[in-house]
């Protein structure tokens, strides 16, 4: 894997993985008999699939016509385990349903566990997904395009997001993604963004990182103001 290219898939599925475990380990650790800690889980687990559901969405719009062109039937598989994932999804979402209508300790504990089994499906299914694309999908775009026109693809995908959902989503990214990774992305928003933007993002930074990590990459960026 030709790891100097731009991979596109790099930040955002670091991310979603970052949100996979985080959610396992919950949904694990969760009594679900016991509202107070059912709800704040559940509401996650929500949330983990809205931002699949428009993972996927962005990826059929932005992505897979530039491969398209290039791997037809490639891109036909793939949007077929979109579908799939959909089902997943799909019943997560009756589990959630089962378990708001329950009203006794047993079913709600039924319920819980047909989330946690489900959940185990749909994280198997997507990391597979996801390297899937990174392995197959960057393959076709490097042999196709420039680091300079995938960026542009990037680039467009990601100002469709909402403001609001492309700080969440952020978080979970500062969150899965190494010190050099973080680097880079703050310099790229330092380079190619308000001086408002890089200051959201470094408080970003601050409130998710370790204080080991923090001091290491504000170093890091300082160091790299000084050579500039």
């Amino acid at each position: 894997m030709q790891q100097s290219r731009y991979n596109i898939f790099n930040q955002i599925h670091k991310g979603l993985r970052a949100m996979l475990y985080d959610t396992a380990l919950r949904i694990q650790q969760t009594d679900f008999s016991q509202e107070e800690q059912a709800v704040p889980t559940i509401r996650q687990l929500e949330k983990v699939l809205s931002f699949f559901d428009k993972h996927a969405d962005h990826e059929d719009e932005y992505i897979l016509p530039a491969i398209r062109k290039h791997a037809r039937l490639l891109v036909e598989e793939l949007e077929s385990e979109h579908a799939a994932d959909r089902s997943l999804s799909l019943s997560l979402g009756k589990h959630i349903r089962d378990w708001l209508i329950a009203q006794h300790a047993d079913a709600k504990r039924k319920a819980g566990l047909h989330m946690l089994y489900d959940f185990n499906s749909f994280i198997a299914f997507n990391l597979y997904h996801m390297n899937k694309e990174e392995l197959l999908f960057n393959q076709v775009l490097w042999e196709h395009y420039t680091d300079e026109e995938i960026f542009l693809i990037d680039h467009a995908l990601v100002a469709s997001v909402p403001p609001d959902a492309l700080m969440a989503v952020s978080r979970w990214i500062i969150r899965g993604i190494n010190n050099e990774e973080v680097i880079r992305w703050l310099n790229g928003v330092k380079n190619n963004a308000p001086a408002e933007a890089f200051g959201v993002f470094m408080t970003l930074a601050e409130e998710e990182l370790s204080p080991e990590r923090l001091k290491d990459i504000q170093a890091s960026l300082t160091e790299g103001i000084l050579l500039a």
